[in-house]
């Protein structure tokens, strides 16, 4: 996954940026600006007489070089020379035990991880492992802690290189470290995103990821909380197993505000999903207000950057609703009078839209091979077609006839299908 290693090195190699943290103490250029003395006397400190090539980013030194593991890479502040991560590599079979099982146990189980696996150390954060999974043409980048706690996940877009400057570790900002600090004692930081109308956390105890929104204010707005496979609440199971004894939990998150507190349960049965809410005593309620940061009405407003992006590519839409979950910004749109769910990472970078389409839509070199996989009739007669569109291309999603779930490229190539 270090793509973007071998390319940094000979870049900086060919323009002569380079430096030796040796006897000598020279200070690179690091071609953004002056490596101050302080960070390569706390490099030396940590590493030895390591040679490194060094760059400058985001006010960071960042050092590459050789260590124990193999190639390494080492983030230092710039203006106090503190070390705030090191990235190295480890072999996919020398994970943790407990990320083993807990992807054994996931949706990913069938796919394919790559050989090597990135490992961030970080300054006061959570260590966090990141293994890349493939199935077909799609990557994904799974983050997950020592304990097996999956984190976040992103699908991998292979035109940006990957350098985790987003995970190096952030200070809260004042009054919300306290509220942690009271009313979760002992957490481990995973992550801080702090944002134009507010802040997010997120944390680990007690085996599960919370994640805890703050206003602008630093005042407290919302809680979640992550229930993985082994700790599914008892009053969840029991709704289900009573009222939805052939699905299977999918998903369990518990969310909390001022005014209040409820389950959402996703659960399924083969192809088909559905979303439950459940209050405390685990009695099914109707879907309430989530209390977000985000409103969700037919007025919501985006951020500049994702309304250019929604006008540029789909102009004339109508944004109807927006929501915020797992790092992900969700807005639902109304464009060419059909229903579009655009998706945007955290850093407010768009990550794929989906919609609807009709068997008779779908484009000829698609039906093409869906005859050819399935039969004359696989597909007709199914309205159960989806269109992914994403920076590597245009897909489908097509549900055929005897309950297949095949993923294709626009030009008819088969990404992956499952029953």
């Amino acid at each position: 996954m270090k793509k973007y290693l071998t390319f940094w090195t000979l870049l900086i190699s060919g323009m002569l940026f380079f430096v030796s943290c040796s006897d000598d103490d020279d200070v690179s250029d690091g071609g953004n600006g002056m490596v101050p003395q302080a960070v390569l006397d706390a490099f030396q400190s940590q590493y030895g007489q390591t040679r490194a090539e060094w760059s400058v980013k985001d006010g960071y030194a960042i050092a590459e070089f050789m260590g124990e593991n193999g190639e390494t890479i080492a983030w230092y502040a710039l203006d106090d020379a503190r070390w705030g991560m090191t990235e190295t590599e480890i072999p996919y079979s020398a994970l943790p035990q407990a990320i083993q099982e807990a992807i054994a146990q996931s949706a990913y189980a069938s796919w394919t991880p790559d050989r090597e696996v990135d490992v961030l150390d970080r300054f006061g954060a959570e260590k966090l492992y990141v293994i890349e999974m493939k199935n077909g043409g799609t990557e994904v980048d799974l983050y997950y802690t020592e304990s097996g706690i999956l984190v976040n996940e992103y699908v991998d877009n292979d035109w940006k290189d990957n350098d985790y400057t987003g995970y190096l570790p952030q200070t809260p900002v004042a009054g919300v470290n306290d509220w942690i600090d009271q009313h979760f004692p002992g957490a481990r930081i995973v992550d801080i995103d702090v944002e134009r109308n507010g802040t997010e956390v997120e944390i680990i105890q007690d085996g599960m990821k919370h994640e805890i929104w703050f206003d602008a204010s630093s005042a407290w707005v919302s809680t979640k909380t992550e229930y993985g496979w082994r700790n599914v609440p008892d009053v969840v199971q029991a709704f289900v197993q009573a009222n939805y004894p052939d699905y299977r939990i999918d998903d369990v998150d518990r969310y909390e505000t001022a005014a209040n507190r409820y389950y959402c349960v996703e659960i399924e049965r083969g192809d088909r999903e559905k979303k439950i809410y459940l209050n405390e005593q685990g009695e099914e309620i109707g879907r309430p207000d989530a209390g977000t940061d985000l409103p969700s009405d037919g007025d919501t407003q985006v951020t500049t950057g994702i309304e250019a992006f929604i006008q540029a590519n789909y102009p004339g839409a109508v944004i109807r609703e927006r929501d915020y979950d797992d790092g992900r910004i969700e807005v639902d749109i109304i464009h060419d009078r059909r229903e579009k769910e655009v998706l945007f990472n955290f850093r407010e970078e768009w990550m794929r839209t989906t919609y609807d389409v009709y068997p008779d839509e779908l484009p000829d070199a698609v039906k093409a091979a869906l005859k050819a996989e399935f039969g004359e009739h696989a597909y007709w007669g199914n309205d159960d077609c989806e269109c992914v569109e994403t920076p590597e291309g245009t897909f489908y999603e097509v549900e055929v006839w005897d309950e297949w779930d095949v993923y294709l490229s626009a030009g008819g190539d088969i990404q992956w299908k499952e029953r």
